[in-house]
This record gives C-alpha cells, structure tokens and sequence, in this order.
C-alpha cells in the first residue's frame, strides 16, 4: 500500500521560486500565524489545474493536526464553472456568469467550504475545514510529516484483494451519507478526489487507528440534491467509482442498484 501521493511538503526556498503566492495570499497565511491556526507554512503538496495546496505545521487552534492551505488559482477555468453554482439553490443571490474573476474566486472557495462544513457535519469522511477567506481554504492535513495520503489511484495493493473491498464499500457508503444526510452530489467524484490515509486521522478515536480509510476531497463543484443536474452528475459519479473498483478487480453492484442505495436512507449495499 502506497504510503504517501505527490510530494512532501517543498522547503521554504523552493516555494519562493513556484511563484504562486500573491500578497493577498501571504497576508491570509500570515495571519493564520498570527491567529495560531499555525504554526509555520510550508510548501507545496499538490499542484493541479485550478488550486495549489500546501503544507503547515499546527497551530495551537488547529485542534492537535497539521493544515492544508488550498489556494485557488487566478485563472479564466472558473468562468467555466457557472453551472454549478448558478443552479444551487444557496447562491440563488449571486449571479456567477456576471461576477468579475476574483468575486468568481470568492465564490468558489466559499462554496467548497460550505459544502466541506455540511459533509463533515453530517458524518462524511472528509477533511475537516477550519476557516477560509478570499480564495484560500484551512483545512486539515490528511497526511503525516509533510506527506500527504495518496489518492486511491496511487495505492498498490494487489486486485480482488478484500482491502479494495472494503474500499469500494466505504466509497459508497460515504456517497449515501453525502446524498441523504449532507444532501450534496459531489458532481466530479473519482480516483482522483478520493484519498486512502490511517483512520487515526479522520477519526479522534477510531477502533482501529491504522486500518485503511477513503476521504472524499475537492468540494468546490458539490451541488445540493435539487439541483437541476445532481441526478445526471451523481450518475456520472457513480459510473467513474464503478469503472474504477471494477478494474481493481471488484464486483460492483449494478449502476441502479448503486443509485437507489446512494439515494436512501439506511439501505444496505447488499442485500
């Protein structure tokens, strides 16, 4: 099992030269120091086509974990995300299309932390969220010592094994709880968004603090269940977690059978 994804956390000198921190962004960093969300930044630990995330040692009000700083980046991509927002009942307010770039930003972040809130509030496996502002996001650190949990994708572990099992299940099980407690679709779910890192640290007392766990990750595109496309988008979900078990070697229940479990209440996956 693969122990780590990407890189560790980068040196202080090698973050200066990726150049991604703006003034707005340093001034949020400084004062989550300020304001012991913190207690050092450090550098990058994914890079992606929308957001950085870096590294920073707790603070003493990160509640005893290291921090994920995800910034988003100043690019024309989210002008291209109106149909996610524009269509959720909570922005109803704002109108996305006609936002300059930075309230566009603005937005984005706010709804990943918003929908990150209402996840963890309703039991999902996600990362906890602390705070935001602007266009960078406080959450915590799923990783140990700088390296951050991989993504399921990046995990070896032998096909058929009842590890990927217990993985497919967890996945979907987080799915329902996401559906019918937080009432979100995650609207982009796939191996790539989803983490596998030790139980000990999404949960403060797990039974078993090194046993295997799935974290659903990047939030910002998460829509509310009467969003006019969360059924197409859950479908699409679905399919992707599907596809991506199957050639691990595990037998998925059907794509109707999923969806009907992922949309009630306390069924169980099996039957």
């Amino acid at each position: 099992v693969a122990a780590h994804g990407h890189g560790r956390a980068n040196t202080d000198a090698e973050r200066t030269r990726e150049g991604a921190l703006d003034g707005t962004t340093r001034l949020e960093i400084t004062k989550a120091i300020n304001n012991g969300l913190i207690e050092k930044f450090n550098g990058t630990v994914k890079e992606g086509k929308e957001a950085m995330v870096y590294h920073a040692l707790q603070g003493t009000e990160s509640g005893g974990h290291d921090v994920a700083i995800k910034v988003f980046k100043r690019i024309q991509e989210f002008r291209n995300r109106g149909d996610y927002v524009t269509g959720d009942t909570r922005f109803t307010r704002k109108n996305f299309s006609k936002a300059g770039p930075r309230e566009q930003l603005g937005m984005w972040t706010e709804k990943e932390y918003r929908n990150l809130i209402r996840a963890e509030r309703s039991g999902v496996p996600v990362p906890k969220p602390l705070s935001y502002n602007d266009n960078v996001l406080f959450m915590r650190f799923l990783g140990e010592e700088g390296w951050p949990s991989p993504q399921l994708r990046e995990i070896d572990i032998k096909k058929g094994s009842k590890k990927w099992t217990s993985l497919y299940e967890q996945t979907m099980e987080a799915v329902q709880l996401l559906y019918t407690k937080a009432h979100l679709v995650h609207g982009d779910l796939s191996e790539y968004n989803i983490l596998v890192c030790p139980s000990k640290l999404m949960f403060d007392d797990p039974d078993d603090k090194e046993a295997l766990q799935v974290a659903l990750i990047d939030f910002g595109q998460a829509v509310n269940h009467k969003h006019p496309n969360a059924e197409k988008w859950l479908r699409r979900d679905l399919q992707r977690v599907q596809e991506f078990f199957e050639r691990m070697g595990i037998t998925c229940i059907g794509l109707e059978a999923a969806y009907h479990y992922v949309t009630t209440e306390g069924a169980p996956l099996r039957s």
